[in-house]
């Protein structure tokens, strides 16, 4: 055959695997690690030692400092390619080595290689392939998303140890990996500027056998996958993936079509196995093609390929070892733990819309909290005491909550709520507009003598709002619009009692008479 020969890597290997495989590996590890992680994050390698799949790459990276090695073998079959009689054999073994110098970027260099035997067209064919792929991904998270970007640089030779610099192909591809809960949900699209069909020379001396194993390209391609990673306990996980290599340009053959999945296991933080099996549907060859002696190039790979895989790490944070000490206490004590609650809501006008920076009191029987709404109208009130838990027994003693609500130019709202363990709703509060006050100016004259009662005092219900009568006998005060009740005493003078409307921007007079 051609080509870089890696017999050496066969029966070692890469990563055609791994996703995340250590304790916590579940979707809220989408970040990527810093300089100050106190514990090296779990391993969630995939192809080229980099996180990922199968052949899906995730918007993940690796602790800064930190080295991956992935080593993998493989075995593949498939039949019926060139004839009902043809059959493929194929062994793959692939080294990777990737490293971040950053924890946003990671930088890996893979050497794949296999040996293909082809036997039942015209003759019993095998040999070698090995190829060179160097790797660049950027990503940083974004909330519970993770975005990124990654290159591809494959570098195919005409002869071992040779490089046909007119044969290097580049991919490239965006990434997103997305916390789903219960897993990480990871996409990916791209594009491969494919230039591997230069490194055949005189392709009409190879056989047919050969041409099949060359896994180069006679067209560019546009990529595109998803993966799905689901933890499996604290040290295990699966992995399934979908991929699509689809051809473009002229008389382009139909796309390469992967399904995929892995269990991958951690035997310590340093070290993780994983197995894997593919299926792959790629484009036919006619039989009449095959009867030619060149052939339309694309990567033939197995219709089924399983396998193993040995993954390491070096580097990196280091893990702070600790220790610890039990003793028996002289004295049981009682295991006590505070129960709390959080509520949560909503608070808008009249028409609707929500209510900005409106101050939020919950009151309790033991505790007061307070809250400020958001720009959504949305607020909420964490953690409030509402009783204990000693050994074992539950007693929720404070969970009558009054909740008020107080904003400029809106009358306050209110709710009450019975809390529960956990986040509790409050229903929605809408708050009507404050109508402009209106005004009562009055004076109180003792009918007796016809003179002004200085000093008299004047209770306004509802509101308790209490006024004293000046020298001149007269008090004003602002008022909302409303009904109210005056009262009115003064000393050696009976109590007075009167109603008085107040209407929005208008000014009640009112001449109180008062008597013995």
């Amino acid at each position: 055959m051609r080509r870089w020969g890696i017999a050496a890597a066969l029966g070692l290997a890469t990563v055609a695997t791994p996703t995340q495989v250590l304790a916590q590996s579940s979707a809220g590890e989408l970040a990527a690690s810093t300089d100050d992680t106190p514990a090296l994050p779990p391993q969630r390698i995939g192809y080229g030692a980099l996180p990922g799949g199968l052949h899906v790459a995730s918007a993940e990276t690796l602790a800064r400092g930190t080295f991956e090695l992935a080593l993998l073998s493989g075995y593949g079959y498939r039949s019926g390619l060139l004839s009902s009689e043809h059959k493929l054999n194929r062994a793959s073994g692939d080294i990777a080595l990737a490293y971040a110098p950053l924890p946003e970027l990671v930088i890996a260099l893979s050497l794949d290689g296999r040996y293909d035997n082809n036997k039942g067209f015209e003759k019993t064919d095998d040999g070698f392939v090995g190829d060179p792929h160097l790797m660049l991904r950027y990503a940083r998270p974004v909330g519970r998303v993770a975005l990124g970007a990654q290159v591809g640089l494959w570098v195919p030779g005409k002869d071992a140890p040779s490089i046909a610099a007119s044969a290097i192909s580049v991919d490239a591809r965006a990434l997103a990996s997305i916390d789903a809960g219960f897993g990480t949900l990871s996409l990916a699209a791209g594009f491969r500027l494919d230039n591997s069909a230069n490194s055949v020379d005189h392709r009409e001396t190879l056989s047919i056998e050969d041409q099949v194993s060359l896994g180069v390209s006679d067209f560019n391609a546009a990529l595109f996958g998803a993966a799905l990673r689901i933890p499996l306990g604290s040290r295990a996980y699966v992995g399934l993936e979908g991929s699509a290599d689809v051809f473009v340009g002229s008389d382009a053959p139909s796309p390469v079509l992967r399904g995929g999945g892995m269990v991958g296991v951690a035997v310590n933080d340093a070290f993780s196995v994983i197995g894997y099996v593919e299926v792959a549907k790629v484009p036919d060859v006619e039989y009449r093609d095959a009867a030619m002696t060149e052939l339309v190039l694309v990567p033939f790979e197995a219709s089924v390929t399983g396998g193993i895989g040995l993954q390491a790490r070096f580097g990196g944070p280091r893990r702070v070892a600790s220790t610890s000490t039990i003793v028996r206490n002289e004295r049981p004590v009682a295991v006590v733990v505070d129960e709390t609650a959080d509520l949560g809501g909503t608070v808008v006008d009249d028409a609707g819309k929500p209510v900005v920076g409106a101050k939020v009191t919950a009151k309790l029987k033991n505790h007061t909290a307070t809250a400020i709404t958001d720009d959504k109208g949305a607020f909420l009130v964490t953690r409030l005491p509402i009783g204990r838990t000693v050994d074992g027994k539950t007693e929720l003693d404070d969970t009558a909550a009054q909740i008020e609500i107080e904003v400029a130019n809106k009358k306050p709202g209110s709710a009450t709520l019975t809390l529960t363990k956990g986040l509790n709703s409050v229903p929605r509060i809408a708050l009507d507009p404050l109508l402009p006050p209106g005004q009562l100016r009055a004076v109180i004259i003792n009918v007796g003598t016809s003179r002004p009662v200085a000093g008299a005092q004047v209770s306004i219900e509802p509101g308790g709002i209490t006024q004293t009568a000046g020298p001149d006998g007269k008090f004003t005060v602002d008022l909302p619009p409303g009904k109210y009740k005056i009262s009115v005493t003064a000393k050696g003078l009976a109590p007075q009692q009167l109603d008085v409307n107040i209407e929005q921007n208008g000014v009640a007079i009112k001449n109180i008479d008062m008597h013995k």
